[in-house]
C-alpha cells in the first residue's frame, strides 16, 4: 500500500477546507440526494462525498458505506486529490497502490473506484465525489462525464454554501458595526423605506420612527446643516451628481449632537429612470471630536511654539528650499540665501554632519517613523549653536519618493552645555572615587595618575597632560617631581615617560604663568599658544602648547603640585575649574598623604637600620649576628646543612689607638669592614661583636671551606696598606674558625670553640687562622 503524496499546495488546501467550515457538520439533503442519485445511476455498492483532512478523510454524504471517516493513509480519494483529475481504478487488486489496502483485502473488499476531485478554488481540491463497488468494472467515457457533472454539482453547492455563509457573516458584521444601510423611495415623495437593524446605534432613533411616513429625515438634522444636505440630495435625484458624500450633525431624542458621515448613490432602471437611493450612514462623532480637538491642539501648539521658543520648518526636497517661521538673522545672524539650494546644510558642524545625514536617510527609507537629530550650526560670528530638530515626510511623488518634509527645531545650546557640565561633574566624581580606591592598593602614586590623567584628558579633549608634585619642604618652586606625563599622539614617548617616572623624574619649570600657579595658587587659563617664557618644562620633549589650562593642586590651601591640560580642540573655559575642583582637591590631598607615608617609611627604615647595623662600620651588630647564628643553628639541627663561624680579632689594636688616636682606630675598623665585605660571598654575614672583635657567619660551609674563606680575608688585610695622615698603619688579624657540630648543644658552645681557636691563633704568634678542635 502506497499512501498518496501530499499536494504541493497542501497548506493552502487545508486552509480553504477549514474555511468552508463543513467538517463534522450534520447531513444535508441536497448532498444526500446527489450521492443517492449517483449510486442508482451507476448501480454501485456505495457513493460518497469525501473531504480529505490532514490525517483523515471525512464523508459529508455516504450512501452504501457505514463509517463516518477513515484514515487518510488508506484513502483512495487522497490519490485523486493529489492527481488533481478524475481517477478510475477498475480492479484494485491489480493496482500496486491499493492491492494490499485493508479495504481491498477485506472479505467482499473494494475492487472498483471512480472519483472526481472537487476544485473549490483554482488548483485547490478539498475532496471528491466517488463511487465504489465490490466487483471489478469497466468505466466508460460517458459514465466518466456523468460522474464529473455530478461532481460539478457538489462543488457548486459547496461554493454557494461558502458564499452564503460569508454573506451572512458580512451582514452580521455590518449590522453590528458603526455603519447603517438605508434606502429612500423617490415617488411620490422622498422617504425612508428601509433601515438596517443598527440604525438606532448610529442615529439615536429607532427604525419604526424613521420609517414612519409622517417623519421627514431632515427633521433630525442640525438646522445649520439641513440646507446643504437637502441641496446635495436634490442634486443626486436630479442626476446632477452620481453620489452624495457629506458630513453633518444629527440631534438625538436626548438632545445630544452626533456627527454622521453620509454616503448615498441613486439606483436607476435600464432606461435610466430613478428608482431609489441607497445610502450608508456612519457615526463619525469620535473622529469629528478628535478633529475638533486637533484644531484646538493646533492653536495650543502655536502658542506652545511661541512660549517654548520652538520654530517650525518646511523643506521642499525637490526645490531644495526650506522656509522657517523666523528669520535666519534671528538664529544664525545670516541672510535668507541660506534657505536656498540647501545652503543651510553647509553650516552643520563636521562632527555632526554624518550622524544627521544618517538619521535623515533612515526616515526617507522608511526605517524610522520620523527624522530626529541634534546637531550644531555655525553662526555668522563663528561660534556654533545646538539645534534639536524633529520632522516627518508629509508628501510623496507618484514614485513614492519624498517631496516635502515639515518639522520643528529648538535652540538647545544652553541645554547641551548644562548636560555636558552634568556629565563632566559625574565623570569627575566617579574619577575621584576610583582614584581614592586605587590609592589604597598601589605602591606608586604614578599608578594613581595613570588612571586620573587619561580620563581628565578625555574629559577635556586635551592632547597633552602633566601631573607634577613640588618636592616636600621645598622653598624653591622651580622643580617638579612628575607622577604623570601623557601625549595622545605618541604612545612610544608615553612609555618612555613611564620608565623615567618610575626611576624618579624631576623637571625644571620656568615661566611667569606656571610661576603664578605654583607661588600664588591661581589657575591660569591660556586660550592662546603658550610661549616658553610663560611655561617651560625641561628637559621634557613636549609638543607646542596651542592652548592650556594650568591648575594648582592644594592641600589645606598649600600648593603641593599642579595639573596641566593642553591642546584641546574645544578649548577651555573658567567654568571648568569648578567642575574639576573635586579631583584637584583629591589629587592634592593624596599627594600630601603620599608624602606623609613616604616620611613614615623612611623613618621606619632608619630606625630599623639603626637597630640592626653597627653605626661605625655599617655591618650587622652583635644582636642581629647572634639571631642569624641561632637561625642557622636551628637549620643545621633540622636539615644537617654545614655552617661555620669565624671569630676575628685585630692584632694589637690597642696600640693603634694609643699611637695614632681613636679617630685613626675608627678608620681602621671601617676600612677592615669594607675590605672583608668585598672578599666574602653574598650569603656570608659579617658582624661586629664589640671593640676590635668581629665574626663571620658562613652558611653552607664546612670547616675546610670556612678556613679557606678566613684565609682569604686574612691575606687581603695583611696586603692592604692602612694609611692615616700620611702614615702607614700595619694591620693583621687572627681568626678562629669552628664548624657547627652535633656535639654543640647551643650557639654559645659553638662560639666558645671558635673563641678557643682564636686564642690559640694569638698564642701561636697572631696573623693566622686556626680551626677549632672537635670536642
Amino acid at each position: 500500500m502506497k499512501p498518496a503524496p501530499l499536494p504541493r499546495n497542501e497548506v493552502e488546501r487545508l486552509h480553504l477546507l477549514h474555511e468552508l467550515d463543513i467538517l463534522d457538520t450534520e447531513p444535508e439533503p441536497v448532498f444526500d440526494k446527489i450521492t443517492q442519485f449517483a449510486k442508482q445511476l451507476f448501480d454501485v455498492d456505495a457513493a460518497l462525498i469525501t473531504l480529505v483532512d490532514s490525517e483523515r478523510q471525512w464523508f459529508k454524504s455516504k450512501i452504501g458505506f457505514q463509517e463516518n471517516e477513515t484514515p487518510r493513509e488508506v484513502s483512495f480519494c487522497s490519490h485523486a486529490v493529489e492527481k488533481a483529475s478524475t481517477m478510475v481504478v477498475e480492479d484494485a487488486t491489480k493496482d500496486e497502490r491499493f492491492f494490499d489496502n485493508p479495504y481491498v483485502v477485506a472479505e467482499n473488499g473494494l475492487r472498483f473506484y471512480a472519483g472526481v476531485p472537487l476544485e473549490i478554488a483554482p488548483d485547490i481540491f478539498v475532496g471528491t465525489l466517488c463511487i465504489t463497488d465490490s466487483r471489478p468494472r469497466n468505466f466508460s467515457t460517458q459514465q466518466r462525464e456523468w460522474l464529473e457533472i455530478l461532481a460539478e454539482w457538489v462543488k457548486n453547492e459547496l461554493v454557494g454554501r461558502y458564499a452564503i455563509s460569508n454573506f451572512e457573516q458580512e451582514r452580521r458584521v455590518l449590522a453590528e458595526g458603526p455603519v447603517a444601510a438605508v434606502v429612500w423611495q423617490v415617488e411620490p415623495f422622498p422617504h425612508l423605506i428601509y433601515t438596517a437593524s443598527n440604525v438606532e446605534r448610529v442615529l439615536g432613533y429607532p427604525s419604526d420612527y424613521l420609517l414612519d411616513p409622517e417623519v421627514n429625515y431632515e427633521t433630525i438634522v442640525h438646522k445649520s446643516d439641513c440646507e446643504e444636505l437637502l441641496a446635495r440630495m436634490q442634486a443626486v435625484l436630479d442626476g446632477e451628481q452620481e453620489s452624495l458624500e457629506l458630513e453633518y450633525r444629527v440631534i438625538t431624542p436626548q438632545g445630544d449632537v452626533r456627527w454622521v458621515h453620509h454616503y448615498a448613490r441613486a439606483d436607476r432602471d435600464s432606461h435610466g429612470h430613478l428608482v431609489r437611493v441607497r445610502g450608508y450612514l456612519h457615526d463619525s462623532t469620535k473622529r469629528k471630536e478628535l478633529e475638533i480637538s486637533l484644531q484646538q491642539a493646533n492653536q495650543s501648539f502655536a502658542l506652545a511654539l511661541a512660549a517654548g521658543n520652538l520654530a517650525t520648518w518646511d523643506w521642499n526636497l525637490i526645490k531644495q528650499t526650506v522656509s522657517v517661521n523666523h528669520t535666519w538673522a534671528e538664529i544664525l545672524g545670516r541672510d535668507e540665501s541660506y534657505a536656498q539650494n540647501n545652503r543651510w546644510a553647509t553650516l552643520i558642524h563636521p562632527e555632526d554632519y554624518q550622524a544627521t545625514r544618517d538619521a535623515l536617510q533612515r526616515h526617507l527609507k522608511g526605517q524610522a517613523e520620523r527624522f530626529e537629530a541634534r546637531f550644531r550650526l555655525q553662526h555668522a560670528d563663528g561660534h556654533f549653536i545646538w539645534l534639536h530638530s524633529i520632522g516627518k515626510v508629509i508628501e510623496f511623488d507618484e514614485n513614492g519618493l519624498a517631496v516635502r518634509m515639515v518639522g520643528i527645531h529648538h535652540d538647545i545650546t544652553d541645554e547641551v552645555k548644562n548636560e555636558l557640565r552634568r556629565k563632566q561633574q559625574e565623570t569627575v566624581l566617579n574619577l575621584v572615587s576610583a582614584v581614592q580606591h586605587e590609592f589604597l592598593f598601589v605602591k606608586e602614586f604614578s599608578e594613581v595618575c595613570d588612571i586620573a590623567l587619561p580620563q581628565l584628558m578625555a574629559l577635556t579633549q586635551s592632547k597633552v597632560g602633566i601631573i607634577g608634585e613640588l618636592p616636600g619642604k621645598s622653598v624653591s618652586r622651580e622643580l617638579l617631581w612628575l607622577h604623570g606625563v601623557r601625549r595622545s599622539d605618541d604612545e612610544v614617548k608615553n612609555q618612555a615617560y613611564q620608565k623615567l617616572i618610575h626611576q624618579g623624574l624631576e623637571v625644571e619649570v620656568t615661566g611667569r604663568v606656571v610661576w603664578q600657579v605654583l607661588t600664588e595658587g591661581k589657575a591660569q587659563l591660556c586660550p592662546y599658544p603658550v610661549q616658553n617664557e610663560e611655561a617651560l618644562f625641561q628637559p621634557l620633549d613636549l609638543p607646542s602648547l596651542e592652548n592650556a589650562y594650568i591648575l594648582p593642586l592644594y592641600f589645606k590651601r598649600q600648593v603641593v603640585g599642579l595639573l596641566l591640560l593642553a591642546n584641546s580642540a574645544q578649548g577651555y573655559n573658567q567654568e571648568l575649574l569648578a567642575t574639576l575642583e573635586p579631583i584637584l582637591n583629591t589629587l592634592g590631598t593624596l599627594m600630601h598623604f603620599r608624602r606623609i607615608d613616604e616620611q613614615r617609611i623612611n623613618a621606619t627604615e632608619e630606625l630599623r637600620r639603626m637597630a640592626t647595623i653597627d653605626e661605625l662600620t655599617q655591618v650587622a651588630n652583635r644582636r642581629v649576628f647572634i639571631e642569624a647564628a641561632e637561625q642557622r643553628f636551628n637549620e643545621q639541627q633540622r636539615y644537617e646543612l654545614p655552617v661555620s663561624v669565624a671569630i676575628i680579632d685585630l692584632d694589637h689594636f690597642k696600640k693603634v689607638n694609643d699611637t695614632y688616636g681613636h679617630a685613626a682606630g675608627d678608620k681602621v675598623l671601617k676600612q677592615f669592614a669594607d675590605i672583608t665585605r668585598e672578599v666574602l660571598r653574598d650569603g656570608d654575614l659579617l658582624g661586629r661583636q664589640g671593640g676590635e672583635e668581629f665574626a663571620i657567619l658562613l652558611p653552607h660551609a664546612d670547616i675546610n671551606q670556612a678556613l679557606q674563606a678566613a684565609e682569604r680575608v686574612r691575606q687581603r688585610i695583611e696586603e692592604t696598606e692602612f694609611e692615616w695622615q700620611g702614615k702607614t698603619i700595619p694591620v693583621t688579624i687572627s681568626i678562629g674558625v669552628a664548624q657547627l657540630l652535633p656535639t654543640d648543644k647551643d650557639v654559645d658552645r659553638w662560639f666558645a670553640r671558635a673563641d678557643n681557636a682564636l686564642y690559640q691563633a694569638k698564642s701561636d704568634g697572631r696573623n693566622r687562622c686556626i680551626a677549632a678542635k672537635e670536642v
